[in-house]
């Protein structure tokens, strides 16, 4: 299975307000007819979800503005594009294509069905990031069957096949993992390193992170990229091992106030999610019998749901639509509400979902995970059991 799902759209830091620059991509995929393309991309400081205008010759084509160059992300409708996990409900994610938006025209020209194996032309930037992209796509496309084969094989019963396949592709991350770190650590003044650099803060210890940030070239450093990285170091220094998990108060999922440390004296598992993830609800039929074997011996989750939608009752709807789907009855908060003024998962440096901290009767952080699946299941019932006995 994925493990995790990184999302570019969670860099919410505002952009400077300078002058906009124009473009224009234009998309052909062989096999589309049918299919729907989907460009989203960070503008202003706020997700765009923008669709495509077929044009006469068959490109899909998207135009806007954007105050300084951004990484924007193709979502395809094809059927191809992800993994049904179970009919009609949850599914993984496949890769996606990537581009650089910058000012003028870009032109994108692939399959359909292995959409995210198209690389842009068209500027600087895109010319940087397809040669290097071009390196790592065949990782990627191996990495993809592997995930398909083994939920196959999960499926079916052979599980012994799947943890292989799920260890072979564990091995192809790390490859890929490799690769971008080499590539940053040779090109400091590269947008493509300030860029990959926000994408791997788990692939980094904290102390490393801010060692290669330091090291970029101040280029990129006051770009919307650049500030993302420092705020990350800054935030995770208060989210760090050891340290009282910062408090906040959101609303529940009855709309109530409900603070943090109105739990204190428990031992809490605070889980960021998101209706959208697939990884992180594969995970709640875990979660749910954890938490009937130990919430009558001092235990709590608390769920902070993180939905993508702009609008506030179409991200509430979702929420509450997952919550009650999955039948998880723990505590629940949703970070869309009064985002602006506090974000929790910037607050917590989250930069993966799903993204658990266990937290302490004091509030003390004791242990973090990042990502889902049989092995982080099974590591976070260790350190339960180790806290609670069986």
């Amino acid at each position: 299975m994925q493990k995790t799902i990184i999302s570019a759209f969670l860099l919410a830091a505002g952009l400077s307000a300078s002058a906009q620059q124009h473009f224009t991509l234009d998309v052909y995929m062989e096999g589309q007819e049918g299919h729907k393309l989907t460009l989203s991309y960070m503008q202003h400081g706020a997700r765009k979800m923008d669709t495509a205008q077929l044009q006469p010759d068959g490109a899909f084509r998207f135009t806007g503005e954007i105050a300084e160059p951004v990484v924007a992300v193709l979502f395809n409708s094809n059927p191809s594009s992800r993994f049904e996990v179970s009919k009609g409900g949850m599914f993984i994610p496949g890769p996606l294509a990537e581009l650089v938006l910058e000012e003028g025209r870009i032109v994108m020209r692939g399959k359909s069905a292995e959409s995210y194996k198209a690389l842009a032309k068209g500027g600087r930037l895109n010319t940087e990031f397809a040669q290097f992209h071009a390196r790592e796509l065949p990782l990627i496309s191996k990495r993809w069957q592997l995930t398909k084969d083994g939920q196959a094989a999960y499926k079916s019963g052979d599980t012994a096949r799947a943890s292989a396949l799920r260890t072979e592709g564990n091995t192809l991350d790390g490859k890929k993992k490799e690769l971008r770190k080499a590539y940053i650590a040779r090109n400091p003044a590269s947008f493509l390193s300030m860029y990959y650099l926000t994408q791997m803060f788990e692939d980094y210890t904290p102390e490393a992170y801010a060692q290669a940030f330091a090291k970029l070239a101040p280029t990129w450093k006051q770009s919307f990229y650049g500030k993302w990285v420092a705020n990350k170091i800054e935030s995770v220094q208060a989210t760090a091992m050891g340290k009282i998990a910062p408090d906040f108060t959101k609303k529940d999922i009855q709309g109530h106030d409900f603070s943090l440390s109105s739990l204190k004296g428990k031992y809490v598992l605070v889980d960021f999610w998101g209706s959208w993830c697939g990884p992180c609800r594969a995970g709640h039929p875990h979660l749910r019998k954890l938490y009937e074997q130990y919430k009558g011996k001092g235990f709590e989750i608390l769920g902070i749901a993180e939905e993508k939608s702009a609008d506030l009752a179409t991200s509430e709807k979702n929420w509450k639509g997952a919550v009650k789907a999955d039948g998880i009855d723990w505590l629940h908060v949703m970070n869309n509400y009064g985002k602006e003024s506090l974000d929790l998962v910037q607050k917590y440096g989250v930069s993966g979902f799903p993204t658990k901290f266990l937290l302490d009767p004091t509030g003390k952080i004791i242990f973090k995970q990042v990502g889902g699946g049989k092995e982080s299941e099974d590591e976070l019932d260790a350190r339960i059991k180790e806290l609670l006995g069986e």
